[in-house]
């Protein structure tokens, strides 16, 4: 990709790039992450690319940076919250985009310096983004989603009021200019619940087709 965008441009680059991403896609899955190249093709990232060196490189360097951080993570042997892998394990078929949603609510608090506020509002919206997807509205919101589906209704209260719990503390989901207590605890509250809520939300609608499709 660099050499494509920069000045090393070879004719036989395309098929090798397809090459790879194939095989890189195939080991990404087997390692329990989604791959974050949505360029398919070369040519695709080729589109995207700014008029810079410098620019191409840092859109290359991004493309990948959450789960190299990850890596680095894993290298260190820094615990992993409880049920993050499960709810990880359980994003699979369709519900595979939102893994990369969901790496970034934990690679945020393990950031140096850590981001809690972005890694709470995250964690929300990786159950947000499952709802979406398992009831195939791309345009809802938890609050609203969550309501009426086959779930207990104390748990699917719980859940929404989560919700409105982030969406009330200004700079987790909305930017907000005042100071509030937020630090590793509760994001790490937050991203376990977001687990154990994806986990439980996947369960109850896939096993009622008509509510999942």
């Amino acid at each position: 990709m660099l050499a494509y965008s920069t000045d090393g441009r070879t004719n036989d680059q395309p098929q090798q790039y397809q090459e790879v991403y194939i095989e890189l896609d195939i080991l990404l899955e087997d390692a329990g992450y989604a791959n974050p190249n949505k360029y398919k093709t070369i040519e695709q990232f080729w589109k995207d690319c700014g008029e810079t060196w410098a620019s191409r490189r840092e859109l290359i360097g991004n493309i990948y940076a959450d789960i190299l951080f990850d890596i680095g993570r894993k290298k260190k042997k820094l615990k992993e919250p409880r049920n993050w892998k499960n709810a990880n394990d359980s994003l699979t078929d369709k519900l595979s985009p939102v893994r990369s949603q969901w790496l970034k609510a934990m690679n945020f608090i393990h950031a140096s310096p850590p981001d809690y506020e972005n890694s709470i509002k995250e964690s929300v919206n990786s159950i947000e983004s499952c709802l979406m997807i398992l009831l195939n509205q791309p345009k809802g919101t938890l609050g609203k989603l969550i309501k009426n589906q086959e779930v207990d209704a104390d748990i699917g209260k719980i859940i929404s009021q989560v919700y409105g719990l982030c969406s009330d503390k200004d700079f987790v989901r909305h930017g907000g200019t005042r100071n509030q207590s937020i630090g590793k605890f509760e994001a790490e509250f937050f991203l376990d619940f977001a687990a154990s809520s994806i986990i439980y939300i996947k369960g109850k609608l896939t096993e009622c087709p008509d509510k999942a499709n």
